[in-house]
């Protein structure tokens, strides 16, 4: 028999933050075209330094055009969701509102302690980007903040959660040890890659969350 009360643990939280994105979304819009908040040097460099001549070539005019720190939008409406839901469950404790409070170490803690690590570097590269140098933060700046956020995020998997294994689909889970650590910082570099493919590096928190 289903379980409706998982249901609603898992679908309320889902519905609020959707709710909050749409609601701050065109406020947040209004203030960055207001403001000018897109960057004033676009194109992006290499790990060397140099041009990157390919990314530049397909996208450069096109970040003139587009407001940084869009993701702010995705972090604050799912921090403000976690503390929500757990303020609710303090102030108003139910069956219903205690389980939709997932604010727990083993859940949550490791997920949101990754948001808050991308949305702060996200944050602190747009705002360089707009009113600072116009390159923000170096590519081996944002790498070094997934590296040693992944190698942390993977010791406290080792260590902490005893986790050492790695799902198969349609196989039995693989049992690596203590390289869950290492494979955390390929996994996290893999993810982040997509920010700089794209471009839209406000999103790390978010990416780099999954």
């Amino acid at each position: 028999m289903i379980d409706l009360t998982n249901i609603i643990k898992v679908i309320t939280p889902a519905i609020i933050a959707f709710t909050i994105g749409i609601a701050i979304t065109p406020l947040l819009t209004r203030h960055l075209y207001t403001h000018r908040a897109w960057k004033k040097k676009p194109g992006k460099q290499t790990l060397s330094g140099a041009e990157a001549v390919e990314f530049n070539r397909l996208h450069k005019e096109r970040e003139r055009e587009v407001p940084r720190m869009g993701g702010i939008v995705i972090w604050a409406s799912a921090i403000v969701t976690i503390l929500g839901t757990w303020a609710l469950s303090l102030i108003w404790p139910t069956d219903i509102t205690v389980k939709m409070d997932f604010l727990s170490r083993t859940q949550t803690w490791i997920p949101l302690f990754a948001l808050l690590v991308g949305a702060i570097v996200g944050l602190a590269n747009d705002i360089l980007d707009i009113y600072h140098s116009g390159n923000g933060l170096s590519l081996r700046r944002r790498l070094f903040v997934v590296i040693t956020t992944s190698i942390f995020i993977g010791w406290w998997f080792y260590a902490k959660l005893d986790i050492t294994t790695v799902g198969i689909p349609f196989g039995q889970p693989l049992e690596i040890g203590w390289l869950i650590i290492p494979y955390f910082v390929i996994v996290s570099l893999a993810l982040y890659a997509s920010g700089i493919i794209d471009g839209i590096d406000g999103l790390a928190g978010g990416v780099f969350a999954m």
